[in-house]
């Protein structure tokens, strides 16, 4: 099978999920191109689990002969064209900047089309419901080849303009949790009967070697890994940190990643007189992120819903921590409680409530060995519900690739 893939930038270090996909795609026999609708983004970390992607990856500009040309052919089918347009159009009245994002990627949209049929492709498969969705389904309303849609979070959550065309015209749909599906039925037209396929981001379980140790309490190793930005709710993680570090000993906490609210958590960290203990460590290769699951005692992933209702799926970090059996905290939003059983794989805590997470990580601090039963149930889930290798070969099946197979949709 002959698969092509768009996501809206390459790379990404977010975006480990989506690369670990792609890399076991083709490990079960497809081969894969991969289109990055903006230019290549230098200077982002590329995991070397993900370095095959690099020989996949193809970029073409939103100017120039591959993109003006395949728009002028595309001239050959007004009507089509025309409704296209006139769908996104007033689809993003309200909304005119996504609007006009779309419509400006629509020749690079129809020469991604033309250079995927040329290339052999026999399905093309959009990362993200937003404008990944919208470059394949303009291919395809211009006699492009079938598509297919990942939902995941944000992309679904934010706006739901234009998904019921987008998402109703896919051979296949696919969201991250039965939250995502729920969502779509109950808000977009036409998905209440759709067939939307539930397919859990994954992890490779196999690969990764369990920590059997009790969580250290001495030091208390509290770990957080992803982007610095509102909806994942660190500010909150350091004010719990404030109210109950007295309590927790000899503890230290590092944070892994970058993003848009860096300073101002560097800033509320002196503020709260956490700096001497919080570690501010930036983006990290995937193996010292390893590393650092190995050793923590537990992980935490304080989401909450930010502005413009951006929200998580279910976290990858968490499945993460899980697959590495370490104790695990979050809060009970979105999907979240799909991974995380209060009291059974981990502990739930309501969003953006300091004191509900300084009680929780006591409760991993006062009784490590109870945390480290969670996390071994949190494990066993994972492996379960969230394994790559499963997953992968349900998701190739979705695509239509024969040889693949899987278990049907809950």
């Amino acid at each position: 099978m002959k698969l092509a893939v768009i996501v809206t930038e390459y790379p990404k270090f977010t975006e480990t999920f989506i690369y670990r996909d792609l890399v076991k795609f083709a490990e079960l026999g497809a081969e894969i191109r991969l289109y990055h609708l903006a230019p290549y983004r230098v200077g982002q970390t590329l995991h070397g689990f993900a370095e095959p992607t690099g020989a996949w990856a193809h970029y073409i500009g939103f100017a120039g002969r591959p993109a003006w040309g395949a728009a002028f052919r595309a001239l050959r089918h007004p009507v089509r064209l025309a409704r296209a347009v006139g769908e996104v159009i007033a689809a993003y009245a309200a909304l005119p900047k996504i609007g006009l994002k779309s419509l400006v990627m629509l020749p690079k949209a129809l020469a991604i089309a033309e250079d995927a049929r040329t290339w052999g492709a026999t399905h093309v498969h959009a990362e993200f419901a937003g404008h990944p969705a919208t470059a394949a389904w303009f291919g395809h309303r211009l006699g492009g080849l079938p598509y297919s849609v990942s939902c995941r979070a944000h992309d679904i959550f934010r706006t739901q303009r234009l998904l019921a065309a987008k998402l109703g015209e896919a051979a296949a749909v696919r969201t991250v949790s039965e939250f995502g599906r729920t969502f779509l039925r109950e808000r977009v037209a036409g998905m209440s009967d759709r067939r939307i396929e539930v397919i859990h981001s994954s992890v490779d379980v196999v690969a990764i070697a369990p920590v059997e140790s009790v969580p250290s309490v001495a030091p208390f190793r509290i770990l957080y890994v992803g982007a610095l930005e509102p909806k994942k709710g660190v500010e909150h993680l350091l004010q719990a940190l404030a109210l109950v570090g007295p309590s927790l000993g000899d503890w230290r906490c590092d944070l892994i990643g970058h993003g848009p609210s860096a300073e101002s958590l560097r800033t509320a960290a002196e503020r709260l007189g956490l700096s001497y203990r919080v570690r501010f460590c930036g983006m990290q290769p995937f193996e010292r992120v390893a590393a650092a699951y190995a050793e923590a005692s537990v992980c935490v992933a304080p989401s909450i819903i930010g502005p413009n209702g951006r929200q998580e799926g279910i976290p990858n970090v968490m499945i993460e921590a899980l697959a590495y059996q370490r104790p695990a905290i979050t809060t009970n939003i979105s999907g979240i409680p799909e991974l995380i059983r209060d009291g059974g794989t981990g502990l739930l805590v309501p969003q953006a409530d300091a004191a509900a997470l300084a009680t929780a990580l006591k409760r991993v601090f006062d009784d490590p060995a109870a945390a480290l039963a969670m996390a071994r149930r949190g494990r066993a889930h994972v492996a379960a519900e969230f394994d790559l290798g499963m997953n992968a070969r349900r998701q190739l099946g979705l695509f239509g690739m024969p040889s693949a197979s899987g278990a049907p949709s809950r």
